[in-house]
């Protein structure tokens, strides 16, 4: 019984490739583990489809139609990276663990074997043409998770959608940072000639000649403050002496203020009242 042509023979028989290129991937083939029929694949020598049909003919199998033989219950077996990867598409998940695999070369062992191992069923490979698999997989698989993250993802929808969940998760970072700091702080308005500083019922302004207003109601007095002060010193004194009236998240408050405003006044100050 005569044995079978091998893939390089069959693809100088059929002029597909030529010899000179054949023993160039050959070479190639020696020093790595990739099938042939991938590194001509790479190399551009010949098209996904060509190659489907060389192997048709050399493995004796027919190339199948993915519509037909596609069932939904396959759609998450693999993520895309991994089909895009390998050449590869779930067909079906039938009895015994078995898995029907649609691929561009189903006598890549190694694909198999690691196809194998992510799905823990056992892989059934039959023929498929490469662009009938590549137009399958955005259709027939689901974007997932993994495939958005994973660093063999290179798709530009892949990049956009990292791209948008990394700035999604910046901009909730800083929103949650600014919900925090106003929660602590209150708020801050710059005005053209002044800086008001709000929170805990008091509002507290600073105006560009150094005149400072605080206004608002303070926790155990009743009515409400309508003073202005020349300096960090007068206010200070006057919190001081009116320290029964404000509660402590108050104090902490119009103190952190007057630091903020004026650091070294407000050390001057501090120093003056104790």
């Amino acid at each position: 019984m005569a044995s079978k042509a091998r893939l390089g023979e069959l693809l100088v028989q059929e002029n597909i490739v030529n010899q000179d290129t054949i023993n160039d991937a050959l070479r190639i083939q020696v020093s790595g583990n990739k099938r042939l029929g991938s590194i001509l694949l790479r190399m551009g020598a010949l098209s996904g489809d060509q190659l489907a049909s060389t192997l048709s003919q050399q493995l004796e199998i027919p190339l199948i139609d993915i519509d037909k033989e596609f069932s939904p219950n396959a759609r998450k077996s693999l993520p895309r990276y991994l089909c895009n990867k390998y050449g590869a598409l779930p067909l079906a998940n039938k009895k015994n663990n078995i898995l029907l695999v649609a691929m561009t070369d189903p006598s890549d062992q190694e694909a198999i074997t690691d196809i194998e191992h992510y799905t823990g069923k056992i892989v059934e490979p039959c023929l498929a043409r490469q662009t009938d698999i590549s137009n399958a997989i955005p259709k027939k698989i689901p974007l997932s998770i993994t495939d958005i993250f994973n660093p063999q993802a290179n798709t530009r929808l892949t990049r956009y959608i990292a791209t948008a969940a990394f700035a999604l998760v910046i901009i909730l970072g800083v929103a949650s940072y600014n919900y925090i700091q106003t929660a602590h702080y209150g708020t801050v308005s710059h005005l053209k000639n002044s800086t008001i500083y709000e929170h805990h019922d008091l509002l507290v302004g600073f105006d560009k000649t150094g005149k400072i207003s605080l206004l608002g109601h303070s926790a155990f007095s009743d009515g409400y403050y309508s003073a202005s002060f020349n300096n960090i010193p007068t206010i200070m004194a006057f919190i001081t002496s009116s320290k029964d009236d404000f509660s402590t998240e108050q104090t902490e408050w119009l103190e952190w203020v007057l630091k903020k405003e004026s650091p070294s006044d407000f050390l001057k100050a501090s120093l003056a009242t104790n």
